[in-house]
């Protein structure tokens, strides 16, 4: 099922997958119902999609990493199993006493060309068992190999 991001504007650019018939959809009408959207083409094709509405594109992973929380000093290694410009979501080696709202420091290395060296500071979203979901502080507003990275 192919998934179509939704914009700033909330439009879906939607293109029909048998005669290749493009059009902006408005996706307010389906923001409170399920994301799966069934449409129908002017070719009178069926064909199912889902809307994304975050923001950046998210990238499946399994980079290491390591952290800091900020308050309590605890340190960790982690795995990096998602990524995106604005995020990360890592499953900690060991059991953590990570909580939503700790501010993290987080350093990984992409397994791009240049092992590029990644260091932002991330505020925890969620957390369940040892899986945290963290949004990146927004001091660093594009981060070019980060951008370079989740374009491939």
């Amino acid at each position: 099922m192919e998934k179509v991001y939704v914009d700033e504007n909330n439009k879906a650019f939607v293109i029909c997958p048998k005669c290749g018939f493009e059009k902006n959809v408005d996706a307010n009408r389906f923001r409170k119902t399920k994301n799966k959207v069934t449409g129908k083409c002017k070719c009178i094709e069926g064909f199912d999609f889902t809307l994304e509405y975050r923001k950046h594109y998210r990238k499946k992973v399994q980079l290491p990493c390591e952290y800091i929380v900020q308050e309590k000093g605890e340190k960790g290694e982690a795995i990096i199993w998602e990524l995106s410009l604005s995020g990360i979501q890592f499953e900690t080696m060991r059991p953590n006493k990570i909580s939503s709202d700790d501010i993290l420091d987080v350093k990984f290395k992409l397994d791009n060309p240049l092992k590029s060296e990644i260091h932002r500071f991330a505020k925890v979203i969620w957390t369940k068992n040892r899986n945290v979901g963290a949004q990146f502080s927004k001091s660093k507003l594009y981060d070019k190999d980060l951008g370079f990275y989740l374009k491939k």
